[in-house]
């Protein structure tokens, strides 16, 4: 019996040791678990579609890729991924494995779903990421916590690259996202479709090039919308890309009106024009492209294997030597076609095109926009210019002038530059002495829009602008202001506030007049439309 109490002891100390070791071990630790994030520096509202779908560019655009490795000894069950970011998306399982064995690496990628209002964004902010990760049997203390942040843009913004900058080698990598410009075109919005329609029925009298697959039509159809911008004055505004850079990523960032905006606002640069004749095209059923070359991009369409192209900018180009016809702005398209088809075949990575249909296709698609009621009446205003329903004009035919018409009276104001002003405002005839170059002003009944006139006595338009801006600067306040051509737009800013204007500026005998129409800058938008309107009228 005795020589039995030793085995008996030992094995019973054995299965004692086999138990304890059960209920005491676990399925790894934090310490056990390696994580890394490669997260984006920042996402565009306009692209939330793209960002949220894993097929969209084979996955080319995403928040986050978590990389976690198991370097336990064990083999963790149901490891769970999921993230959240604070006052836009709830927490969201992303991927639960089944198994991870001892040594083995998951990588799990995040494509957020943002709702459909990110695209009423329009400040730009940065938000936090944050990340959990578990497994079964994990204690508290070893659910991994991780976070970050990244910039959300607002939904006019559009970033030329999300290449960190150390890993830029080419020209093609500073404008790696030229396949998003598509998420700024928007055949679906309502206000887009109801000036398309417009189009259609007033300047192109029922045109279906789209259905009839005929390229004489289609032409006819892109020169149509070009004749619209140009009966309505639309302006052609230049910009330039902003540098920017966020964590490890520097880029060009340039705010791009969405086509609704262009419209209403009746100006664009180059990007904003070819986004809106996209956009006008592609509800037309006409396959648009957008042809980038350095520092300029232009719209066109492909119809039956061949590619045509018209220059936007000609309504107020001006290298083109002022506004253009439809035709010359048609010829000058084709040309600049032909030079870029002769760079693009040698293989000159500058020069591009997005073809807006086919990265649709490919899951680049646009965003969803809300009707708008406002900006329904003012494509309204718009369309009843293409009838000839502008504003009046009248010859000064006793000195060569215009005369400024309001319904009661006519102020005369010399042999430069006249508009046309609505009924019942005020105005005022040399209101500043102690600023003899402005002329006049004429003042909505709210006092919230201002129509300037500046007679200045120099050829030279800078040195205009210089002058102007130093007697505002001996007021106390300070311009800034971009030109193109003869026409004017900037911001005026003071104690008292900053005042958005546009205008426009003639070389006259004797001197430069500058007539600027503009309001606060918090009224600018709710007062844009007369605004335009006076703006529009200016000859």
């Amino acid at each position: 019996m005795k020589k039995l109490a030793i085995p008996l002891a030992l094995c019973t100390l054995g299965l004692i040791l086999t138990a304890l070791s059960f209920f005491g071990s676990k399925a790894g630790s934090a310490d056990d678990i390696d994580i890394t994030i490669d997260k984006t520096s920042f996402i565009m509202p306009a692209a939330h579609r793209v960002y949220s779908n894993p097929d969209a560019l084979d996955g080319k655009y995403y928040l986050f890729k978590a990389k976690i490795t198991n370097n336990s000894s064990e083999t963790l069950e149901d490891v769970t991924v999921k993230y959240r970011i604070p006052n836009y998306i709830d927490w969201t399982e992303l991927t639960v494995s089944g198994e991870m064995f001892p040594g083995q690496t998951l990588v799990v990628p995040c494509y957020p779903k943002f709702n459909n209002d990110i695209t009423e964004k329009t400040t730009e902010s940065v938000e936090k990421t944050e990340i959990e990760i578990s497994w079964d049997g994990a204690e508290e203390d070893d659910i991994i916590e991780e976070d970050f942040t990244f910039k959300l843009t607002n939904r006019n913004e559009y970033v030329y690259t999300g290449i960190k900058s150390e890993e830029i080698s080419s020209y093609a990598d500073i404008y790696d996202n030229d396949a998003l410009i598509a998420c700024f075109v928007t055949p679906n919005d309502p206000v887009v479709k109801y000036y398309a329609q417009n189009l259609q029925e007033k300047v192109l009298k029922g045109e279906a090039a789209g259905i009839s697959r005929n390229e004489k039509d289609a032409v006819r159809f892109l020169m149509g919308i070009y004749e619209a911008t140009r009966l309505s004055h639309m302006v052609y505004s230049s910009t330039k890309g902003v540098p920017k850079s966020t964590d490890d990523v520097a880029s060009l960032v340039q705010q791009v009106r969405l086509p609704r905006e262009v419209i209403t606002g009746n100006t664009g640069l180059c990007i904003e024009l070819s986004t809106l004749y996209a956009s006008v095209l592609s509800t037309a059923g006409i396959d648009p492209i957008i042809f980038f070359v350095p520092g300029h991009a232009y719209p066109g369409f492909r119809m039956n294997g061949q590619y045509y192209a018209i220059e936007a900018t000609g309504i107020n180009g001006e290298g083109l030597g002022g506004i253009a016809s439809a035709e010359d702005a048609f010829k000058t398209g084709q040309k600049q076609l032909q030079e870029f088809m002769k760079f693009a075949q040698m293989g000159d990575p500058r020069y591009t095109f997005v073809d807006i249909h086919g990265v649709n296709a490919l899951g680049v698609t646009s965003m969803d926009l809300k009707d708008n009621d406002f900006m329904r009446k003012k494509v309204d205003d718009i369309v009843a210019s293409w009838s000839g329903g502008g504003p009046q004009i009248v010859p000064n035919n006793n000195n060569g002038g215009n005369n400024i018409i309001t319904p009661d009276r006519p102020l005369r104001t010399g042999n430069a530059l006249s508009f046309s002003i609505p009924a019942g405002w005020q105005t005022m005839m040399r209101p500043a002495p102690q600023m003899p170059i402005l002329t006049a002003q004429v003042v909505a009944p709210d006092q919230m829009t201002t129509v300037s006139i500046y007679d200045i006595p120099t050829n030279n338009m800078q040195q205009a602008m210089n002058t102007l801006n130093q007697y505002f600067m001996s007021f106390g306040m300070e311009m800034q202001y971009q030109s193109n051509g003869n026409s004017l737009a900037g911001q005026t800013y003071s104690a008292n506030g900053n005042f958005n204007w546009i205008g426009k500026a003639l070389r006259r005998q004797g001197g430069i007049r500058i007539v600027a129409v503009g309001s606060p800058d918090y009224m600018y938008n709710q007062n844009s439309g007369i605004i335009n309107q006076v703006y529009n009228s200016i000859r």
